[in-house]
């Protein structure tokens, strides 16, 4: 419901409905909700938004982690279908934020578009042969023709490359020290795909116990570099041809400053596809 009312608010068709599962951390410690098994989480609702959107009758769906109505424990078992009263668009895209080889293969297969998690130039190989399993699955409804691939790059606009870099480095810490459990953190974990599993731990190990300055200061800035545009506005510009190679079909530009936003503007005319 909440996606179909900002749809409508933005008009012109230029929502897109992002989601993902988050992490057993978040969603326990902070959803009151089981893990649980999010493969099927993921599809089962999809498949529920896909109904919602499409408005063919009042909704009943039983899947292996959602269904509609609910006839679980504590249900009184009086709940019945219903149909959303917005009339909504019947085909609102739907992006799934995954970075496994099974859910990014599931994104492949249902989805719309993909944001893909950690995704760097020169990451496409490890993905390309997932999608394609998914492209598969979906029989024939997708292919690398009509599937969006967003990415997201930090911008940086400075003469002083290092102190750039340095900026970006707290988040880092946060994502890959604390934002999971320590058996349990996605954004480590890609860190450790990318080869940088030893100062991954190191991260992680200072950031738990609350050294987080320190593990701020232990993130590489070969691991910032590959994952952010920062320096002058000629390093930038040189720097966006990989990521206009790299196999997205769309890049979210994250930074706070207008320059940094021209600089890719810039970058953009000047490496057209």
């Amino acid at each position: 419901m909440s996606a179909a009312t900002v749809d409508a608010l933005a008009g012109g068709g230029r929502f897109i409905a992002g989601i993902g599962v988050s992490g057993p951390q978040i969603v326990e410690g902070w959803y009151g909700q089981p893990w649980g098994r999010p493969y099927w989480r993921i599809k089962d609702y999809v498949a529920i938004m896909r109904k919602i959107f499409e408005r063919e009758g009042p909704v009943a769906y039983a899947g292996n982690e959602i269904s509609l109505p609910y006839q679980g424990p504590g249900a009184m078992g009086i709940g019945k279908p219903l149909k959303s009263i917005l009339h909504m668009r019947p085909d609102i895209p739907i992006y799934l934020g995954t970075g496994n080889e099974a859910t990014v293969k599931l994104t492949a297969e249902i989805a719309d578009g993909w944001l893909p998690l950690g995704f760097v130039p020169g990451s496409m190989p490890e993905y390309r042969g997932w999608l394609e399993e998914g492209f598969r699955r979906s029989n024939g409804k997708r292919s690398f023709k009509n599937f969006e691939i967003q990415g997201s790059v930090h911008v940086e606009v400075s003469d002083d490359v290092q102190a750039a870099l340095a900026k970006l480095k707290p988040e880092v810490a946060l994502y890959v020290g604390g934002m999971g459990h320590r058996d349990k953190n996605f954004h480590k974990d890609i860190m450790v795909r990318r080869g940088f599993a030893e100062a991954a731990d190191r991260i992680q190990e200072l950031y738990l116990a609350q050294r987080k300055d320190e593990a701020a200061a232990a993130v590489p800035d070969e691991w910032v570099d590959a994952k952010s545009l920062v320096g002058p506005k000629v390093r930038i510009k040189q720097r966006y041809r990989a990521w206009e190679d790299s196999g997205l079909t769309g890049l979210t530009v994250r930074t706070k400053s207008v320059e940094a936003i021209e600089a890719m503007a810039e970058a953009a005319r000047l490496n057209p596809r």
